[in-house]
């Protein structure tokens, strides 16, 4: 589809990323969200999807703080089509940009789907307190559950959190009630007002000082790489 880039007045300017999509791709993505939600309980998530170790954290940031280019994600950690991203697209990017240092990841997590949305961000923005948002956000959604039946509890926390290298479980469940965290959750529902986000999976590229721009895509490696790419390319 169309990348969409803030320009320089008030109008919005458009550049192509890939093959143009319309009504017919986003029916499509409505009935293959409907598969996924059917078919999450039967999906083998056990086993991390990227490799991470090595990579610098900073708190929802995750790569090369002097990369040029900057990919920011929202996300619901209930949304089975991030869910999908997290696990068919995120570890290409990352092995192919996110560790040679060219392209840095954000993640702004958002609460859409309801309150087991909300309590998954909790912990995954008190994780990224101590730089682990990404371990943790990846293995809440190999576990991810049926929409809103109570599938975020303590004890899968506990268990997730416990198998991520320095993350510390006892203040990981202090700091997720924390004024810090509410602030912080506060603040990206704010940034997706602002940005316009009409649901989850949404993606905007950052070139260096220049305004974030939209990129719609479908969730492939490819389209990913076209557009990073391009936003390389300067």
């Amino acid at each position: 589809m169309a990348s969409v880039r803030p320009g320089a007045g008030s109008g919005i300017s458009r550049r192509a990323v890939g093959l143009a999509f319309g009504l017919a791709v986003a029916a499509a993505a409505a009935i293959i969200a409907i598969a996924l939600l059917a078919q999450s309980g039967d999906e083998d998530r056990s086993g991390p999807a990227s490799d991470l170790s090595g990579i610098p954290q900073d708190g929802m940031f995750l790569g090369n703080p002097d990369a040029e280019v900057l990919l920011i994600e929202y996300a619901d950690l209930q949304c089975p089509f991030c869910a999908e991203y997290s696990t068919q697209v995120f570890p290409t990017l990352v092995a192919e940009y996110v560790r040679p240092g060219t392209v840095r990841m954000e993640l702004r997590g958002l609460a859409f789907l309801g309150p087991d949305s909300e309590k998954a961000l909790r912990f995954v923005v008190a994780a990224g307190l101590q730089d682990h948002a990404w371990e943790l956000q990846e293995a809440l959604y190999r576990s991810q559950g049926e929409e809103n039946s109570g599938w975020v509890t303590d004890e899968l926390v506990r268990e997730l959190a416990s198998g991520i290298a320095g993350l510390d479980v006892d203040r990981l469940f202090e700091d997720a009630q924390s004024a810090e965290v509410t602030a912080r959750i506060r603040e990206m529902a704010r940034q997706g007002q602002v940005d316009g986000v009409p649901g989850t999976p949404t993606f905007f590229v950052k070139i260096g000082d220049d305004d974030p721009y939209l990129i719609q895509v479908p969730l492939e490696p490819d389209p990913f790489r076209a557009a990073l790419d391009d936003a390389l390319r300067g």
